[in-house]
């Protein structure tokens, strides 16, 4: 398998330029609005890599804020105002009355974010802004669906930028998340079908006035008041279950791993094989030993993986299943999962059981024929690794599990969290940078 190099670039540079009316307007009473509009011109750089996937052709709209910048304190000029890309000019415009010039030499502060408050809200996200900040910010729970978000920030006045232009410099204000495995092991198959990324930031407020130490003027604020909790990907129609089970195909080293998100996640205008979380120095998730069954075990970072491990001693033809445990005393969460017969690794649908039979929802009103879609099921439980992080914006992570020497602990959830699945005894070794160009990140799961 060919060995895939990214490249990372923390600043989009986006280049906004803003139209003014000319020094001679300036201090008339009666301009016309059409000829004071403000109007902005976006462009990006071409770059060649996975990390700047938002482009100069696929930012359909901004929005923006400005402020009038007095000697003692400032005032709103027009907030949150969306500015759509026009078809014939290629420019961004507004055609509320509000977003034209001050009629005279007043100094604006700019605020602006793509995706829009609507285009978040669409995507399944959550944000509300009063101009200055996005309060009530959160990430999509499903990693199919985020998006990026970049802010950019800026100032000018009229008659001094009218020839010039205001140049704002977007920049990445969340970080991407990519997992890949490999694995070799001489006494179990493993078979993976989602992934979930735990006790990470996924709500917070941006402030744009906020500084984060830069000493680059145009930095575009900053995070505030993070909450935590989790986002998944659970395989669904058409996915490819990824199988460790060192046939020929089988990812059997590092430099053969292969992506565990799902070959859905990036289709259209996502982001191919990548989670995109807020921000935030993150401690490993360390079992409460002390607590009592059913509390909250799920503090600090741990990224949980879906799996379906069989003996490679098999008593059957498809081999003895190892994990998820049957029992009801175990109680770990059981996802199911209609697998084609055919290649025995394309999934149709998740499945809901109830007794004997399985169900497509979870209200268990419609029943799934086994028998009619030529399909089998399969069940698979999480295990999960305990990770450390400090998460910054604009930056890619590539996180290799290693599945050679153990599959991973007990699901925080579940009654037992912590526990060795195979093992008694858990070694983990977990190594990990920010990712650049060339550089690896391998981490160890327990050992068997």
């Amino acid at each position: 398998m060919a060995k895939k190099i990214y490249t990372y670039q923390a600043l989009l540079g986006i280049v906004i330029a803003v139209s003014g009316c000319s020094q001679e307007e300036l201090g008339r009473e009666a301009n016309s609005v059409s000829g004071r509009r403000i109007e902005f011109n976006a462009s990006l750089p071409e770059v060649s890599s996975r990390a700047t996937e938002l482009k100069a052709s696929s930012i359909k709209e901004i929005e923006v804020s400005s402020f009038t910048v007095g000697e003692s304190s400032e005032t709103p000029y027009f907030v949150n105002k969306t500015f759509g890309r026009n078809g014939n000019t290629g420019k961004f415009v507004c055609y509320d009355s509000e977003c034209i010039w001050p009629n005279n030499n007043d100094l604006l502060r700019f605020a602006a974010f793509a995706p829009t408050l609507d285009e978040i809200l669409r995507a399944g996200g959550e944000a509300s802004s009063t101009g200055d900040k996005l309060t009530s910010f959160k990430v999509p729970n499903d990693i199919a669906t985020q998006f990026d978000f970049v802010t950019a920030i800026g100032s000018g006045k009229l008659i001094d930028n009218e020839e010039t232009g205001i140049t704002l410099k977007f920049q990445h204000q969340l970080s991407r998340i990519e997992l890949k495995a490999w694995g070799n092991s001489a006494s179990y198959n493993l078979e993976i079908a989602g992934v979930r990324l735990g006790g990470i930031a996924t709500g917070g407020t941006f402030n744009f006035t906020a500084q984060t130490g830069a000493t680059d003027p145009t930095q575009a604020g900053a995070w505030e008041s993070v909450t935590k909790g989790s986002v998944d990907y659970v395989f669904r129609n058409g996915d490819v279950l990824v199988t460790l089970d060192k046939t020929d195909g089988s990812p059997l080293s590092a430099d053969r791993a292969v992506s565990i998100l799902g070959s859905k996640v990036g289709e259209g205008d996502g982001y191919e094989n990548s989670a995109m979380i807020i921000p935030s120095n993150n401690s490993a998730w360390s079992p409460k030993t002390e607590a009592e069954n059913g509390e909250n075990h799920a503090d600090g970072m741990y990224f949980g993986v879906l799996v379906r491990v069989t003996d490679t001693t098999p008593y059957d033809t498809n081999g003895s299943i190892v994990y998820p445990y049957s029992g009801a005393e175990y109680a770990e969460e059981i996802i199911y999962l209609a697998i084609d017969k055919n290649d025995g690794k394309t999934v149709k649908t998740r499945l809901y059981k109830q007794g004997d039979n399985y169900f497509t929802d979870t209200d268990l009103t419609t029943e799934y024929d086994l028998s009619a879609n030529d399909a089998d099921v399969k069940a698979f439980g999480w295990a999960t690794l305990p990770v450390a992080d400090d998460l910054k914006p604009g930056r890619i992570y590539t996180y290799t599990l290693n599945f050679s020497n153990g599959v991973g602990l007990r699901d925080p959830h579940d009654l037992r969290p912590g526990d060795p699945i195979i093992s008694d005894k858990v070694l983990v070794n977990v190594e990990v940078s920010d990712w650049i160009e060339g550089a690896k990140t391998d981490v160890s799961v327990p050992r068997k």
